[in-house]
């Protein structure tokens, strides 16, 4: 929503970009605020397009050489200092189905979805594969455009995604915004939550019996409210996209209702049709399920995800890699050691859910801060921005972005010194995920919900800043953060730190 998504230092004004306060964002509108951000801030004629990064190797300086692939060949960049910012959202995960070569119609991965509307004007029957906030979109847009939509779940899966109006609670308020109040950040157990320096209220929370059952009431209300808005149990195919899981285990996979019309209305109608099943093959213009049902289908489009891993390979790197360099041996002690750890600090998080699937093994980017790969801490010429999950991204964004150019200068206020601090910070962070997120991406990569105000508030400590912004004692703890409460965060970094901008 407007106010939500946006630079500190460039906001995005109702006036310019036509979007009323309350208002979600267009897609358009938001390429249009990215490219104008890019002009002004001189990014823009320093981005080389139609170019893909396929090889990173080290060179013997400590630096980096890049081979591209451009329209006109390959390409070769040596460079100081790297910081891959690809994101989680790159590598489309598509299924492979039996028969798909004879299917003879539109099969694609929603990314795609814009480049082949032009090609879906008259699909009378469409085949949606997936559970989460983008397969609704898409069967929504069909839907509108006049399809039926056959939305295929599969049963060992994630399940449906939690999608919440756009106002909850009993006071009504932004979904988008209570998850950056700070006071609602201490229901969630987090390892670097006592960032933002209320450790008391955390630990009560957290570490005692009244404060657990303070805990697990607040979620409990939270997604009743979700759950009773979108009144599930109203309509039988709408219970089948009711939640398999509880709220507390989901991570940032939490989505907000963004249509103009009720698309659970569609499912009651009719134009809509759920099939919790997985898909045995294809046939010509029909997709067959496993239970043998056959479904019309003039398109099969996958909302299946993302792969999380980035297609650019490192090469020449010594054989433990990006890694902590431990062992087998060591990690598996270590990952044992911080399991228990974890669960000694949160006991609520060992009463984990039951799963439809198979969680992947924790192995995570063990990464300082999220940003770091931990072998390279000392050598400050590599980092990534954007590798977590959060819902608060605009926020989470800034602040890694001023924290990797003040590591690579070399001018962080606090950093782990020793080999053993690093391992013993990231360790805990990332190992934390595995148990917090289950039903998440917990166990793969940083994923945050009401953690996302705590990371940043531990990267401005870092930077030496500020982390409490507001005005007053009761709108720190009950105004939610947004962008605009960032602004000048630069400007006060550089005045504490006496540099020529």
């Amino acid at each position: 929503m407007l106010g939500s998504y946006e630079y500190p230092d460039f906001p995005m004004h109702s006036k310019v970009y036509g979007v009323s306060p309350g208002g979600h964002i267009p897609g358009a509108v938001l390429n249009r605020y990215l490219t104008d951000f890019a002009r002004h801030f001189g990014i823009l004629e320093r981005l080389q397009f139609r170019t893909t990064v396929s090889v990173v190797e080290p060179t013997p300086t400590d630096g980096w050489r890049l081979t591209a692939e451009t329209p006109n060949g390959q390409k070769v960049v040596e460079t100081s200092k790297l910081i891959l910012a690809t994101g989680l959202t790159s590598t489309p995960n598509m299924p492979v189905y039996a028969g798909a070569e004879h299917f003879d119609k539109p099969l694609f991965h929603a990314k795609d979805f814009c480049t082949m509307a032009p090609k879906l004007k008259d699909v009378k029957h469409a085949v949606v594969v997936g559970g989460a906030k983008s397969a609704f979109d898409v069967a929504y847009a069909m839907v509108e455009s006049g399809a039926t939509v056959d939305l295929v779940i599969r049963p060992n899966g994630h399940g449906p995604v939690w999608i919440a109006p756009r106002y909850v609670t009993p006071l009504k308020k932004r979904i988008d915004t209570i998850l950056n109040v700070r006071f609602m950040t201490w229901f969630s157990p987090c390892p670097w939550g006592g960032e933002d320096g209320y450790s008391g209220p955390r630990r009560f929370l957290h570490s005692t019996i009244l404060g657990r059952f303070l805990v697990k009431a607040f979620w409990k209300v939270l997604g009743s409210d979700v759950l009773t808005a979108n009144q599930y149990e109203s309509h039988p195919e709408l219970m089948k996209l009711q939640p398999w899981h509880p709220v507390f285990w989901i991570g940032s996979g939490l989505s907000i209702q963004n249509y103009d019309t009720s698309f659970f209305d569609m499912v009651k109608q009719g134009k809509v049709r759920v099939h919790v099943e997985n898909i045995d093959r294809l046939e010509p213009g029909k997709v067959v399920l496993t239970s043998g049902t056959t479904l019309e289908a003039d398109t099969l489009i996958c909302s299946t995800g993302w792969k999380k891993e980035s297609t650019i390979k490192f090469r020449g790197l010594k054989p433990d890699g990006l890694s902590l360099r431990l062992s087998e041996e060591e990690q598996a002690l270590v990952n044992a050691q911080f399991d228990k750890k974890v669960l000694d600090m949160f006991p609520i998080l060992a009463q984990q859910p039951e799963l439809r699937f198979q969680p992947p093994l924790a192995n995570p980017l063990r990464n300082y801060r999220f940003i770091v790969p931990s072998a390279y801490l000392e050598k400050r010429n590599l980092a990534y921005a954007g590798m977590i999950s959060s819902v608060s991204t605009a926020i989470c964004a800034a602040a890694q972005g001023m924290w990797i150019s003040a590591h690579f200068d070399n001018k962080l206020d606090r950093v782990a010194r020793t080999r053993e601090q690093v391992i013993q910070e990231v360790m805990l962070h990332t190992q934390w995920g595995k148990w917090r997120y289950p039903c998440g991406y917990g166990a793969s990569l940083p994923d945050f919900v009401f953690e996302g105000i705590p990371y940043v508030d531990m990267l401005l400590k870092d930077l030496g800043l500020k982390n409490h912004r507001k005005d007053s004692f009761f709108a720190e703890l009950t105004s939610p953060y947004t962008p605009k409460d960032y602004a000048g965060v630069h400007d006060e970094w550089v005045n504490k730190h006496a540099l020529v901008k």
